[in-house]
């Protein structure tokens, strides 16, 4: 697992180093979360750090488009869950396979698994500097965002609210 792990992520870092960034990110909160809820942090770490791996197939344009994006860039940027879960069960990863195709689901019967690495993506996505057509909010008004979704557990909620004081994540640009 190692080695396809490594080679995923240095061709993240050579594709789009926000990739690698924000994917980092979603790891160190994934952690944290999953940490204050009992569960295996090392997994959840690897799951944070994999769940966007199907941008490696999303062109490059794309990825550092600057303005929002419209209808046909929308899809084929939807697609990159389907090609991340695919891609790890051809790498035999498959155990967080369905973390990344489903991390985008906003329904609320998603499996914890996922619940708790979607919303450690919603919270760096909304709080980080790297989305250039979207202003970042406060940590706080990002929490209030996820409950106002109505679609995460409680619990999965809480244990980011609670982690605040733990995490210090690198906004890059």
């Amino acid at each position: 697992m190692q080695k396809a792990l490594n080679l995923l992520l240095q061709n993240m870092s050579e594709k789009n180093a926000t990739l690698l960034t924000h994917s980092l990110n979603v790891a160190k909160l994934s952690t944290i979360i999953a940490k204050n809820l009992g569960m295996d942090e090392e997994y959840y770490y690897t799951a944070g750090l994999l769940h966007d791996v199907g941008k490696l197939l999303v062109p490059n344009a794309l990825l550092d488009k600057s303005i929002s994006i419209g209808k046909e860039e929308r899809e084929i940027l939807k697609n990159h869950s389907k090609w991340g879960a695919e891609l790890l069960r051809i790498l035999g990863l498959n155990e967080f396979s369905v973390i990344a195709l489903l991390h985008h689901q906003d329904t609320s019967d998603l499996p914890l698994s996922v619940q708790i690495v979607a919303v450690a993506d919603k919270f760096e996505a909304m709080t980080s500097l790297w989305r250039q057509y979207k202003k970042p909010v406060s940590h706080e008004e990002a929490i209030n965002e996820l409950w106002s979704m109505g679609i995460f557990k409680p619990t999965v909620i809480e244990a980011l609210t609670v982690a605040r004081a733990e995490f210090s994540i690198e906004k890059k640009g």
